[in-house]
């Protein structure tokens, strides 16, 4: 873990532990509300936190590492149904959870009410640098309707350190994503290190960590990290529903691996 805000990490450190389990039973909120924010790290040292916030600990660690490989046609069609706002849309992943080697295929879609629904299929480990398989096709196809699935390629895969708290009070999850790092197929990569991205899930109104980032003049930003990413990499793309938190956040981001 690097770059990260110390008095947060030992915030973290200091909460009682809390298993996997109890955070999917605490997930399972029937109405739930999302609210992303993007956090300079300096500001998560000023969050206070009360005995009732406990951070997922697995095998002794509470900071995990994601690394998730985005696929999309060559002329982005996935990307600009999200841009437009389509109602039937989706996304194509494959998320490995590096610290314990678990991959899964992801299908991730919009059912046109609103509602997302998310399928699952376990890959071995590695077969996301080398696109889709046949077998990895067919279960995109069982998933959703579309004529795409076979020029489907690696757009870009992101990278990050995650930290999950539950807050038991009010029956509230937090993740906090920071080292977010995205690597396009040609080298060239996006940074966001002196940054958080922060998810605040409830099923109720706002939540105390909610209360506290706009106490500190923080309010909740339109962030995706494939969208973000592909629209730095790729400036001609649409990118009007992330305008406000490329130029706040992304300024000036792009190197070379």
């Amino acid at each position: 873990m690097t770059q990260f805000a110390r008095g947060f990490a030992a915030g973290v450190a200091a909460m009682p532990p809390v298993q996997l389990e109890e955070v999917n039973a605490a997930a399972e909120l029937q109405t739930r509300i999302d609210r992303k924010y993007v956090v300079d790290l300096d500001l998560l040292d000023l969050l206070e936190f009360d005995e009732h916030l406990m951070a997922l600990e697995i095998d002794s660690r509470r900071h995990f590492r994601y690394a998730t490989t985005y696929y999309d046609t060559p002329e982005r069609d996935l990307y600009l149904d999200t841009a437009y706002r389509r109602p039937r849309r989706f996304k194509v992943r494959i998320r490995s959870y590096v610290d314990s080697g678990l991959t899964l295929l992801e299908v991730k879609r919009k059912d046109g009410r609103g509602k997302t629904v998310k399928s699952r299929d376990p890959i071995p480990s590695g077969d996301e640098h080398f696109g889709l398989t046949q077998s990895m096709r067919v279960f995109v196809d069982g998933e959703v309707d579309t004529r795409l699935t076979d020029r489907l390629g690696v757009a870009v895969t992101t990278r990050f350190e995650r930290t999950t708290v539950v807050d038991t009070a009010f029956g509230a999850r937090y993740t906090i994503d920071h080292n977010v790092r995205a690597d396009a197929p040609d080298g060239r990569v996006v940074l966001l290190t002196d940054a958080a991205v922060i998810e605040s899930k409830s099923s109720g109104g706002p939540t105390p960590l909610d209360r506290a980032l706009w106490s500190h003049g923080v309010r909740p930003s339109r962030i995706s990290k494939y969208c973000t990413a592909m629209a730095i990499l790729e400036p001609s793309l649409p990118a009007n529903h992330w305008h406000r938190t490329l130029n706040r956040h992304f300024g000036g981001r792009v190197g070379t691996a």
